[in-house]
């Protein structure tokens, strides 16, 4: 009696552990949202300065890569992308927004290529508006240079794809604390948690218990009733 009230008792440390484990899971998925730290954002800081000069910005796309690496008074010297190591083909300056005209353009379009309008006005395109190309990925500024992207910059297929997956870890993680819930509530009444053991092993809250002479589960008759708190 006393092995099976040990081994009830850490049964339901374990559930009550993967309960707690769960529900911290769901939430931070739930609440995921690809803040950047300081390192970060001075890291992103550093990503506009030339990789030449270090002295002027980042205003050249190499093509067909799409990276941004150099200032336009330095692209000409460099044959090959400094973040990819690919034959630089092409070098177009980076101008303002075709659209607001009050920005400069800060998102390559894909496949394209073509960067020329802001992040404001690209998130409203469909297609680009200098070859009238559809728009399949759009990459900001920060990726072409070779760094990472908040949440909010993040292309939308990919986002799209992010979303998907962790919609699918949140119902995954959803139906695993639905299947804890049901292992540790009372099988009769549903309402409450079992905190009463019988001698056969199995449980049920005290207040069904206390009405019962025979198990629910197995239907042996209930000769001893152990309580936990």
């Amino acid at each position: 009696m006393k092995n099976q009230y040990l081994e009830y008792t850490r049964y339901s440390l374990v559930l009550d552990q993967c309960f707690l484990q769960t529900i911290d899971c769901i939430q931070k998925l739930n609440g995921q949202v690809g803040t950047r730290s300081p390192s970060q954002n001075s890291n992103n800081e550093t990503l506009d300065e030339c990789m030449v000069c270090s002295d002027l910005k980042r205003d050249t796309i190499f093509g067909p890569c799409g990276h941004i690496a150099t200032c336009s008074l330095c692209s000409p010297r460099v044959k090959k992308c400094l973040i990819c190591k690919d034959q630089v083909q092409s070098r177009t300056k980076i101008e303002e927004c075709v659209v607001c005209s009050d920005k400069k353009a800060a998102v390559l379009f894909q496949p394209c290529g073509h960067m020329c309008a802001c992040e404001n006005c690209a998130s409203l395109m469909k297609k680009c508006v200098q070859c009238r190309a559809v728009v399949e990925l759009r990459t900001p500024f920060v990726m072409c240079c070779g760094g990472k992207a908040a949440s909010g910059n993040i292309p939308a297929l990919q986002r799209d794809k992010d979303n998907t997956n962790i919609n699918a870890d949140v119902q995954k993680l959803q139906q695993q604390l639905q299947d804890i819930k049901e292992q540790t509530m009372c099988p009769v009444c549903l309402d409450r948690l079992k905190n009463m053991i019988f001698m056969c092993g199995h449980g049920t809250c005290q207040l069904c218990g206390d009405r019962m002479s025979e198990c629910p589960i197995c239907r042996k008759a209930i000769e001893r009733r152990i309580l936990l708190y």
